[in-house]
């Protein structure tokens, strides 16, 4: 594939109209299919055709080396997903052995308990390609993670926080975006400290993106697209046993 230049969607309609005019009324559209300025709300593509490859998959009858790694990308990047989480779990058991699809259920498992601790550890080990799936879900995250915070930890007086733990716990790109995403939810700032006062905390419109560079954009290692892809395909493919 050297020198190849890699497809780009383009049509906007490869998703059926109602489940996008759905999406993009409850806001739930992925970053990859969403217009550069548009706040979340004019689809661009549909980037990664789960739904076609999918019912290939249950089509086919020898297992396919792919096919553990590909389930766990779409459960990724459905995180939290009832009807996406059912249908991952009536795979065959040998298939949801497979180390992609494991750490692809225990990484939505955390997201639905609400460990967020244990959510973003999980994410900060994820390879690039699963770390892109779930890179929509992150803001919200951080958003669930930080209200919970204030829940816990507000008072009349304040109580506060060293900003690097919140860098740590939520994965954060460094101090600076730390103050930013703080700043977004009306908590105080006391220098290197968040201060958490009753009443103070405040949910406007969607959360911030962040720059999701630890997370995401750090795991090309200066590698290109094109590598990166090649290299974990190589790595994420298994061979689970046919059935008896």
């Amino acid at each position: 594939m050297s020198g190849c230049e890699l497809p780009r969607g383009l049509c906007p309609d490869m998703c059926p109209a109602s489940e996008r005019v759905r999406r993009e009324r409850e806001r739930r559209l992925h970053w990859l299919e969403v217009e550069p300025g548009s706040r979340g709300r004019a689809p661009r593509a549909d980037p990664e055709g789960f739904g076609s490859l999918r019912r290939c998959y249950a089509r086919g009858n020898a297992p396919h080396p792919r096919q553990a790694a590909f389930q766990g990308l779409f459960l990724l990047y459905n995180l939290g997903s009832v009807e996406a989480l059912q249908q991952v779990l009536q795979l065959p058991a040998t298939l949801r052995a497979c180390p992609p699809l494991q750490t692809a259920l225990a990484v939505d498992a955390a997201f639905r308990e609400g460990n967020h601790a244990r959510l973003f550890r999980l994410l900060r080990t994820l390879p690039y390609l699963q770390s892109c799936a779930v890179q929509g879900h992150i803001g919200c995250c951080r958003r669930k993670a930080l209200a919970r915070l204030s829940r816990a930890l507000s008072t009349p007086k304040g109580q506060t926080l060293p900003l690097d733990f919140i860098v740590h716990l939520l994965a954060l790109d460094g101090l600076h975006e730390a103050e930013d995403l703080c700043r977004a939810h009306g908590l105080t700032l006391d220098k290197d400290r968040v201060v958490f006062l009753r009443g103070r905390y405040s949910e406007e419109g969607l959360p911030p993106p962040g720059t999701c560079h630890t997370l995401v954009g750090s795991k090309l290692q200066g590698r290109t697209l094109e590598e990166v892809v090649m290299a974990e395909e190589d790595r994420d493919v298994q061979r689970p046993e046919p059935p008896a």
